[in-house]
């Protein structure tokens, strides 16, 4: 009976999660990726690793600082010792030493410049997240349509096989007609399969990023009739993507580390040390200091001045490495623009081409309605009604893929433009 309990009850809990569902918008979809995403969070974790070592750098000026215990007994080479002095002395040992020098202050400067690149890269890190989360929601809700479309598709071609077929059998159609018929069927559910498995693919890469369970039901709520691009949408000119900032910074990085190598390597380090030695008496029972001293020192590598030496290779290195992002950065500038001009010329397309696409949705749907009043009137039969309704189907499909070229472009020119997603084009009322 406990046997039996216990397996009613995993039944329960296994039904229970297989029927677990999910339902989102796209903002609800942005919001959890913003907080869940694991490429994000480690995005986040080597920023405030950098936060860290800013706030620490100027741990350079605290002194460093040493304790320890000693006993000290006399030991002579060249006579005996008295036994009264043979004995062990307890005392403790003090150190402390600090160097200044300017290359302190570079090293600062370098984690401060280290940091301002870690929060650059970070706010990049979170952009394309949100960028690849609102694609691929809009993408998703175009495969859900592709799905329907194949499946209207394919029982329009079922119903034309078994026209086709019950017409062979009666002697009014061919054997080529038959087969023909027989192939689109087949044809058409390969597509319902296809379109299916593009789909449950493309909600399998959203769950992964939201890390939603895979055996999770989601539904995605929203369509991509409503969105169209804001009036007042800013122009393609000026910008610059968080991509060219998160270079700028590297750049800056990178001269800030080369000042810090060439201040370590040619600036003189002042140095201040103290030490005492204090031994305990047990004659005069006083402690009694035994060679400490204060120093002040002043110095210099002067091997780093050598032209083939460690120092000066390590600062041509990162002088090639500046170089070189720069260059970098002058050619992704120019490749910004194009592609600036590209966006900006493909959603002037999208626009004109969604307009055309309307059109030519509400002549299929007039083109549907006389169909349908024809075979009322008996003037029309099924079939040629079913292929009607098909192409008002993939009319509105059509527009749809054009609404999803309309987004995709938009979204990437906000993001090329480091703009809040929304402030180009966005969805109008009710997306339900």
């Amino acid at each position: 009976m406990k046997t039996k309990l216990l397996l009613l009850c995993a039944g329960i809990f296994f039904a229970h999660n297989a029927w677990a569902q999910m339902n989102l918008d796209i903002e609800g979809a942005v919001h959890i990726a913003l907080e869940k995403n694991l490429s994000l969070e480690r995005s986040r974790m080597e920023r405030d690793a950098a936060k860290r070592t800013y706030s620490r750098s100027w741990n350079s000026l605290i002194p460093s600082l040493s304790a320890g215990a000693l006993a000290a007994r006399p030991s002579s080479i060249t006579g005996e010792i008295p036994s009264a002095a043979d004995v062990w002395t307890p005392g403790f040992s003090l150190a402390a030493s600090m160097q200044i020098s300017p290359s302190v202050a570079a090293h600062i400067a370098q984690t401060k410049a280290e940091y301002a690149a870690g929060r650059v890269n970070y706010e990049a890190a979170r952009q394309e997240t949100e960028f690849q989360v609102r694609h691929l929601y809009c993408q998703i809700l175009l495969l859900k349509a592709n799905v329907e479309l194949a499946r209207q598709s394919a029982a329009t071609a079922q119903s034309r096989y078994a026209q086709i077929a019950a017409q062979r059998r009666a002697g009014m159609a061919s054997n080529l007609d038959e087969l023909s018929a027989r192939l689109d069927a087949q044809t058409q559910k390969t597509n319902v399969l296809s379109a299916r498995a593009a789909y449950d693919n493309a909600l399998d890469s959203l769950k992964t990023i939201l890390l939603i369970p895979s055996a999770e039901t989601l539904v995605l709520h929203g369509g991509l009739e409503n969105f169209a691009v804001n009036e007042q949408a800013p122009g393609a000119g000026g910008g610059e993507s968080l991509r060219m900032s998160a270079q700028r910074q590297v750049i800056a990085a990178l001269q800030a580390q080369r000042n810090s190598a060439r201040m370590n390597a040619y600036a003189p380090s002042l140095n201040f040390s103290w030490n005492a030695s204090p031994l305990y008496n047990d004659t005069t029972e006083k402690w009694a200091d035994n060679g400490g001293q204060f120093s002040i020192s002043l110095s210099l590598k002067l091997d780093n001045y050598l032209p083939w030496s460690q120092a000066k290779e390590q600062i041509d290195s990162l002088s090639d490495a500046i170089a070189q992002q720069q260059h970098a950065l002058a050619e992704a500038a120019l490749n910004q623009q194009t592609a600036l001009q590209k966006l900006a010329r493909n959603i002037a397309q999208s626009e004109e081409a969604v307009e055309t696409l309307r059109l030519n949705a509400a002549f299929a749907e007039e083109s549907y309605k006389m169909h349908e009043e024809a075979y009322q009137k008996g003037a029309a039969d099924l079939q040629s009604l079913y292929t009607a309704r098909d192409s008002v189907s993939l009319a509105y499909n059509k527009l749809l893929s054009e609404q999803y070229n309309l987004i995709a472009n938009v979204l990437e020119l906000e993001k090329e433009l480091n703009l809040d997603f929304g402030s180009i084009g966005r969805f109008q009322g009710n997306t339900d």
